[in-house]
C-alpha cells in the first residue's frame, strides 16, 4: 500500500471517528440544545448549570475531538477549543485546549514524517520565512501562535529545523498557550453572554496575530540587513 492510499485511509478514518465523537456529544448535550433553542434570560442560570454539569466521559470525548482536529491536516480546532471554554470555563477549558493542541501537534508531526517527504517544503514561503530569522525556534513558536497558518505547514517547518524531538516540542508547547487560553476565555464569555468579554477576546486575538506577524517580518529584515553589513 503506497503512502497516498494510507493518507487517504487515515484521513477517512480520522474523519469518521471525529463524526462519531461529535454525534455522541450531540446526544449528550441534546437537553441543553433544546433549552438554548427556547432561550430567554429567565433560564440562563439553568442553562449554565446544565452545561457545566457534565462529567469525565464528555470531557474525554471533547478532548479526543479537539486532538483530532489538530492532528488531521486541513481541519481547525478553533470551534472545539471555544466549546471547551463553554463547557469547562476558562481555567479547565484552557488545560484541555493546551494539552489536546500539544498532543495533536505531536501526532501530526509523526504522521507527516511517516507519510510525507518534509524536504518538499524547503521552497515554501513559510519555511523560508522561518529560516530567514536569527532564531528559528522563536519564529516557530510565534508561528504556532497564529491560527490562520495551517498547522501542517508549521509542523513541516518544525520537522526540518529541529532534528531532535525535545527541540520540536518546545515551540509547540509555548506557542499553543495564548490561543488555548483565548479560546477558552472566549467560550466562557459566550456562555455568560458577556459582550464586553467577547469583544475583549476578539481584540486581544487580533493584537496577538498582528504582533506575531510584525515580529516575523521585522526579524527577517534585521537578518537581511545584518548579512549586508
Amino acid at each position: 500500500m503506497n503512502r497516498k492510499t494510507i493518507r487517504i485511509l487515515l484521513f477517512i478514518a480520522g474523519g469518521l471517528l471525529g463524526l462519531l465523537v461529535l454525534y455522541h456529544l450531540y446526544l449528550s448535550f441534546l437537553p441543553e440544545i433544546k433549552l438554548l433553542m427556547h432561550f430567554d434570560h429567565h433560564n440562563e442560570e439553568l442553562l449554565i448549570k446544565m452545561v457545566r454539569s457534565h462529567g469525565w466521559e464528555d470531557l474525554i470525548f471533547v478532548f479526543v475531538l479537539n486532538t483530532l482536529a489538530v492532528a488531521i491536516p486541513g481541519l481547525s480546532n478553533g470551534i472545539f477549543s471555544v466549546l471547551n471554554g463553554i463547557l469547562y470555563g476558562p481555567a479547565r477549558g484552557f488545560i484541555v485546549n493546551w494539552i489536546s493542541a500539544v498532543l495533536g501537534q505531536i501526532i501530526l508531526l509523526f504522521l507527516l514524517q511517516k507519510l510525507y517527504n518534509p524536504k518538499k517544503l524547503e521552497h515554501s514561503k513559510i519555511y523560508k520565512l522561518m529560516m530567514g530569522q536569527n532564531y528559528p525556534q522563536v519564529s516557530l513558536t510565534v508561528g504556532y501562535m497564529l491560527p490562520f497558518i495551517p498547522s501542517a505547514t508549521i509542523a513541516y517547518a518544525n520537522a526540518l529545523i529541529n532534528k531532535e524531538f525535545k527541540n520540536r516540542l518546545i515551540p509547540i508547547s509555548i506557542g499553543a498557550i495564548p490561543m488555548a487560553y483565548l479560546y477558552a476565555y472566549g467560550g466562557d464569555s459566550i456562555l455568560h453572554l458577556d459582550a464586553k468579554r467577547i469583544i475583549t477576546t476578539i481584540v486581544v486575538f487580533v493584537i496577538i496575530a498582528a504582533i506575531a506577524v510584525a515580529f516575523l517580518m521585522i526579524m527577517r529584515e534585521i537578518k537581511k540587513h545584518t548579512k549586508k553589513i
